[in-house]
């Protein structure tokens, strides 16, 4: 594979590109951290120095559960009771505001939390004009608690009404919580997947602070390198410019790579080393075809680092890398079925070079995927309770029976028919913030029609390019039919380069001619006025009610 500078100055440039929009408005670098804990029923109230007109009051749950009711009134007469269970979502809240509606003028406001768990880092009070109303004093009833001070002592970094900048959503509860964990040194509370993912997490906070920019910002870095490994692995496939700049063209505007990659969760880690794995595969096998077996074996070490890299973080990588291992066995049983020699001599040239490295690097990969367990081990879980996770981990997964609104069965997922959402808040003056995982209807729609040409390519023309093309998508998505627990939309994006490594083969193919270049300029100017177009759906910019409902195209978009 020959870099020039036409290709690296078009890395450098879409990744630019990527970067900045991913890194807009991510997230608050600055959030409330002190907090308040109450672990029995507890009692206290503000005071606003004077009557104000309040609409609502807010409290931002760092981490548990209670029941709370909320007064108005005075210390000697409270009245106007508002209840709230928290959480709201799922069974524990983390680092997101609960919100109380009041409608009434009022300078005293009484919170009293029973069957409590839970601490708290700030209160915010709201104006009818939705203003933020400075907070006079917070006082205990019956009891003396100087860290009630905590619950407004960061007043200025709040945002209220709050959006996804200032607070966790979807499964971030899950991965920063434990991130949070590692960075205290604790026994990390999410165990199903493996550890890596979770650890680069904690990378961004460490660097950055705990606050939402950190939480996410690893994840913008890796889905921009992604930029650049497709690009890579495009150049590597079809040779050509074109081919290599298309590949990344359409992964840098699709939603799904966008969506997730701002999000503090570890998908995104995933299709990243699976990726990277797929590289130096190729690299590899054309070695192979070119060489014969004995072709430099660093590309495969590389191919399985990073499938071991993948695996660390979720199991789901596996399905990929049995689809390389196909690709392998194919071509060695191809020269082992024409020996003339006797079955012996056949079962020692099958498992001549490359595959007793491939058996010690596969070790290797085990081996590594065990070091990632290092910093649990370190946290208090024992060796023999690792072993034994692993065991928990299929169990979890397999034996899974919970629903979701938003599952979607796997053959449904080129088509984006059932869209995840995974955030939406509803602002003053009918604007929602959402944010969205689906994919680009031009990238998505497109690919996968060109997915299915690939095939008759791939089997008439025996067409390498078709080859790799259509045995690694296939190998990625179809085994989660065999899945029985519920599957959602974000599960597919791994397999999103392969679309557009799919349309890049065509748009390769005949961007030669002059109405293959017309096509395919036409053709990018749709995939970018569309990433324009659901914006907002994708990043959580607040927006009128009346434009999500105007991009809605399908019923089963889920959109405010």
């Amino acid at each position: 594979m020959q870099i020039d500078k036409r290709d690296l100055l078009t890395i450098i440039v879409l990744s630019i590109v990527f970067f900045s929009v991913a890194t807009w408005n991510l997230g608050m670098t600055k959030t409330p951290l002190t907090t308040w804990q109450a672990t029995e029923d507890r009692s206290f109230y503000i005071d606003l120095g004077g009557f104000e007109s309040v609409h609502s009051v807010y409290l931002l749950v760092k981490f548990g559960s209670a029941n709370v009711t909320v007064y108005t009134g005075s210390p000697e007469n409270w009245s106007y009771p508002r209840k709230l269970e928290i959480p709201t979502h799922g069974s524990f809240a983390y680092y997101r505001w609960s919100k109380f509606n009041i409608n009434r003028d009022a300078r005293y406001i009484r919170f009293n939390f029973q069957q409590a768990s839970i601490e708290v880092a700030e209160v915010a009070v709201l104006s009818l004009d939705n203003q933020k109303i400075a907070i006079n004093a917070v006082m205990g009833e019956g009891t003396t608690d100087p860290n009630l001070s905590k619950l407004i002592d960061e007043q200025s970094l709040v945002q209220c009404p709050p959006t996804y900048m200032s607070e966790i959503h979807f499964d971030e509860k899950y991965f920063v919580r434990t991130a949070e964990n590692y960075v205290n040194s604790q026994r990390p509370y999410e165990w199903t997947h493996p550890p890596l993912g979770k650890l680069i997490l904690t990378s961004g906070i460490l660097i950055f602070g705990y606050n939402p920019f950190g939480w996410r910002i690893m994840g913008v870095v890796f889905a921009t390198m992604m930029i650049a490994l497709i690009y890579l692995v495009g150049k590597e496939l079809f040779g050509t410019w074109i081919g290599a700049f298309t590949s990344s063209f359409l992964l840098t505007f699709d939603f799904m790579n966008f969506a997730m990659g701002r999000m503090a969760t570890v998908d995104v880690y995933v299709a990243f080393f699976s990726l990277a794995s797929q590289l130096f595969f190729l690299i590899y096998v054309k070695g192979v075809l070119k060489n014969g077996w004995k072709a430099p074996a660093l590309p495969l070490f590389l191919a399985i680092l990073f499938f071991a890299f993948g695996i660390s973080t979720k199991w789901i990588v596996l399905f990929c890398f049995l689809g390389q291992l196909a690709i392998l066995l194919v071509l060695r049983l191809r020269e082992v079925i024409k020996l003339k020699d006797i079955l012996s001599a056949k079962i020692n040239a099958f498992f001549a070079r490359p595959f007793f490295l491939l058996f010690c690097f596969i070790a290797l990969a085990v081996f590594v995927y065990f070091l990632t367990y290092i910093p649990d081990m370190l946290a208090g879980r024992s060796l023999v309770n690792v072993f034994n996770l692993q065991g928990s981990m299929f169990g979890y997964h397999s034996g899974l029976k919970a629903t979701h609104p938003f599952a979607s069965g796997w053959w449904t997922w080129p088509f984006t028919l059932r869209p995840v959402l995974l955030y939406r808040a509803h602002l003053p003056g009918n604007i929602v913030s959402i944010i969205v995982a689906m994919g680009n209807p031009a990238v998505w729609w497109v690919g996968f029609a060109f997915v299915f040409l690939a095939v008759e390519r791939a089997i008439r023309r025996k067409d390498f390019a078709c080859i790799f093309i259509t045995v690694l998508f296939f190998s990625q998505w179809l085994p989660y039919a065999l899945i029985s627990r519920y599957t959602l939309l974000y599960h597919f994006y791994a397999s999103v380069a392969f679309l557009c490594l799919a349309t890049a083969y065509f748009l390769n193919k005949y961007w030669s001619s002059k109405w293959g270049k017309a096509a395919t300029l036409a053709y990018f100017a749709v995939v970018v006025v569309l990433f324009g177009l659901f914006y907002p759906v994708t990043s959580g910019m607040p927006v009128s009610s009346s434009w999500m409902e105007s991009i809605k195209w399908l019923e089963s978009w889920v959109f405010h």
